[in-house]
């Protein structure tokens, strides 16, 4: 780094800082002792504070009985007005920065042409008209690094939200396979091995009708839990639009997430169950597992919707960003023919919108949903904000015409 112009090592410092936070927020959500949760005994609520949030809202009366999906539409509302002060700031240092780059334009192009056989003085000179002109280097970049920290922090949330609803599924879905089997076993069997607890062991195996009485109260069973699963209440909460489960992707995979999925052995997990038995969860959940989705077997959780217009809001989103910041006038390509410092910019605000994408094709339904709300959002609020900033120009130019060309 030592051979770089000032303005380079700048710009690569700031996002030096910005790919250590990112890293962080990475191995706060990689290391999060609290995304595992364990069924063997009562399910205990999320403890990240995002989490806490959105399961106060889903509990609460205006939301209780609704979708899930209302829910995160509803928080990330409330998130975005939270943070509209930063927002609001991001965009007033854009603004300013496109005001003081309108200005220093014509300058730029002289010291182009004036010292285009000198980058280092180019440079230098570039800096100080900068520093004069309030150029703020950190203004253009502090829009990526805020929405990458908010990005990861907010993920951690959703990803314990998914694990907590996927131990209330399965744990509601025991109890009501657990129910009929003792219903079906007591009067015939009784308790025959003593435990206290009435389940499929207590049948005597050396009964004639043994084999056929166990799995007539299996079927019995897993009925019950099919009705329990896609009561009125449980599918109002999972489902929303025509994704059929909210905690799902909505793509390709299964409404119903199999036994490698819920304890992140396959697929993209966002969280994970323990204490579960593979014979168990499969015994338990047999009616269920591949129903529920579109075509056959309920192989489609949803149609790919929200992962495209994620991505595309997210697009416009940063094309909005990058369209209110002026960049200064650059040459095609630096003295060593490396990319200039506008194309790598350029580059790395293309990123978010990628890693975007990928996340919501990828991960929750809800997570999708939470960034084409937010992705949504940010378009409203920078298009009002440009509205409001020409006509406070249009206002300025009618007053003060002959300060146009200062401004």
């Amino acid at each position: 780094m030592a051979d770089m112009n000032p303005i380079r090592k700048r710009i690569w410092r700031i996002y030096l800082v910005a790919a250590l936070l990112v890293l962080c927020c990475c191995l706060l959500v990689a290391c999060n002792s609290d995304n595992s949760y364990s069924v063997a005994g009562d399910v205990s609520e999320p403890t990240h504070f995002m989490a806490k949030f959105m399961l106060t809202l889903s509990n609460s009366s205006g939301l209780k009985n609704a979708s899930f999906g209302w829910t995160v539409v509803v928080f990330t509302v409330i998130l975005r007005l939270i943070l509209s002060p930063l927002d609001l700031w991001q965009k007033i240092i854009a603004r300013k920065n496109s005001k003081a780059m309108q200005r220093m334009k014509p300058q730029l192009e002289a010291l182009n042409e004036k010292y285009a056989d000198d980058k280092q003085r180019l440079q230098q000179e570039q800096m100080a008209l900068y520093k004069k002109e309030h150029y703020s280097m950190l203004g253009m970049c502090l829009p990526t690094i805020a929405t990458f920290v908010v990005f990861f922090v907010v993920f951690a949330g959703f990803r314990q939200m998914v694990g907590y609803q996927y131990a209330l599924d399965y744990k509601s879905s025991v109890n009501a396979f657990n129910t009929v089997v003792s219903q079906e076993v007591k009067p015939k069997y009784g308790d025959r091995n003593g435990d206290g607890i009435i389940d499929l062991t207590d049948i005597d195996p050396e009964a004639a009708d043994a084999a056929a009485f166990r799995d007539a109260t299996i079927e019995k069973a897993q009925l019950a839990v099919y009705d329990a699963y896609y009561s009125e209440e449980q599918k109002n909460t999972r489902s929303w639009l025509w994704i059929k489960n909210i905690f799902v992707s909505d793509n390709w995979s299964q409404a119903v997430p199999n036994y490698t999925t819920i304890t992140g052995q396959s697929g993209f997990a966002t969280s994970r169950l323990s204490g579960v038995d593979p014979s168990e969860y499969n015994m338990v959940m047999g009616k269920v597992l591949g129903t529920g989705g579109y075509g056959k077997d309920g192989k489609w959780n949803g149609l790919l919707i929200l992962p495209a217009l994620s991505i595309l809001l997210s697009f416009l989103s940063t094309f909005l960003l990058n369209k209110s910041q002026a960049q200064p006038p650059q040459p095609q390509a630096s003295a060593n023919g490396q990319p200039n410092q506008a194309n790598s910019m350029k580059m790395m605000q293309w990123i978010m919108p990628i890693m975007m994408g990928v996340f919501s094709l990828l991960y929750s339904g809800a997570f999708a949903l939470y960034m084409f709300t937010s992705s949504a959002a940010a378009i409203l609020f920078q298009l009002s904000f440009n509205l409001v900033g020409k006509l406070i120009d249009i206002s300025q130019e009618k007053k003060h015409p002959s300060n146009i060309a200062k401004r």
